[in-house]
């Protein structure tokens, strides 16, 4: 497909791109700040400098912007696993799922974040709170390289060695693996399942 081709929104979507990695670029370059600007900056260094500053960012809890939060984490990718919704390559259902992860089926689901540990050695990370790694995968959807800030231990309800896929790839991962977000499939409702967990797909 040529640029020609792209719809309205998509072609939106590849400026801001464009424009992100013009940010970046800028930002790697060691001359880039959206405060206390200098009065040396050329027209086009400023005209840089404004557009990060109109660069939206979607905020969620955990995004490392407050002040005094814990270093960012780096993620590898990441799964919402919710009673009716799992990525579609996951062929089991949810419960199936979280008996083999080996948590509760709760109605509320799971995050799962897939990333390193301090040896290197992948694994993953099992969340309660999956509300701050939907506003990652907006972040990502729109081609923002976000990432959460590091969870208390008090937050990792398990870690497991090696990843859970199929997974998000962060940005990152998609640039290291070349792969792009997965699809995700809607489970039938189960009325005998209790706190609204689905049943086996079929």
């Amino acid at each position: 497909m040529s640029r020609a081709d792209l719809s309205e929104t998509e072609y939106l979507r590849h400026i801001e791109h464009l424009a992100r990695a013009i940010v970046d670029a800028a930002d790697g370059e060691g001359w880039l700040a959206l405060t206390g600007v200098s009065d040396e900056v050329t027209p086009l260094q400023r005209a840089v400098i404004e557009t990060a500053r109109q660069l939206r960012h979607h905020h969620f809890d955990g995004d490392g912007c407050l002040g005094g939060e814990l270093p960012l984490m780096k993620l590898a990718g990441v799964i919402v696993l919710r009673p009716h919704t799992v990525p579609a390559d996951m062929k089991e259902s949810y419960i199936e799922i979280c008996t083999r992860l080996g948590v509760e089926a709760r109605p509320e689901g799971w995050a799962i974040w897939n990333t390193w540990a301090m040896d290197g050695q992948p694994i993953s990370l099992v969340l309660v709170d999956s509300s701050g790694t939907e506003g990652l995968l907006t972040n990502w959807s729109r081609g923002i390289e976000a990432y959460p800030i590091t969870p208390l231990p008090a937050q990792v309800v398990l870690t497991l060695q090696g990843w859970v896929t199929p997974m998000t790839l962060s940005p990152a991962g998609t640039r290291r693996l070349g792969a792009t977000r997965p699809t995700y499939r809607t489970l039938p409702m189960n009325p005998d399942a209790s706190g609204g967990s689905a049943s086996p797909a079929g």
